[in-house]
């Protein structure tokens, strides 16, 4: 390695370590543009649920916008409903991606493995050797 062979000062040659190993890194791994893609978190999201906030907007935006009585009365029942709507389609959603997600990943997935407890700690938590006959 070129930095240790260098004669001076020992922050110079951290300095060139570190450089080395930046330009290693930057070859096998590549450089990242720093843009992920899209959002990450509504990766479970389908038409039926996009329809639905789309239309909870409008009925928001029409609500904010109404300016009689009578007009924001109405506006506000019809946000209500879409807005549970829009709850409930999350919600079928989210679960049907989730019940795929755990029927790829197999029958053990989401259960609890007792097996890395200590063996008291287990039979405890069972019910075995809580109690002490005196």
């Amino acid at each position: 390695m070129g930095a240790w062979r260098s004669s001076g000062d020992a922050s110079i040659m951290w300095s060139t370590t570190v450089d080395y190993i930046r330009k290693a890194a930057r070859e096998v791994l590549g450089v990242s543009s720093g843009y992920s893609g899209g959002h990450k978190g509504n990766w479970w999201c389908n038409e039926v649920v996009q329809g639905k906030i789309k239309a909870k907007k409008v009925a928001y935006l029409k609500l904010v916008e109404s300016t009689g009585e009578e007009e924001k009365g109405e506006n506000n029942e019809m946000y209500k409903v879409t807005r549970n709507e829009a709850k409930l389609a999350v919600t079928e959603a989210k679960n049907a991606a989730f019940a795929r997600l755990y029927e790829d990943l197999g029958p053990k997935a989401g259960r609890k493995s007792y097996s890395g407890w200590p063996r008291r700690e287990r039979e405890e938590s069972l019910g075995f050797g809580s109690s002490k006959v005196h």
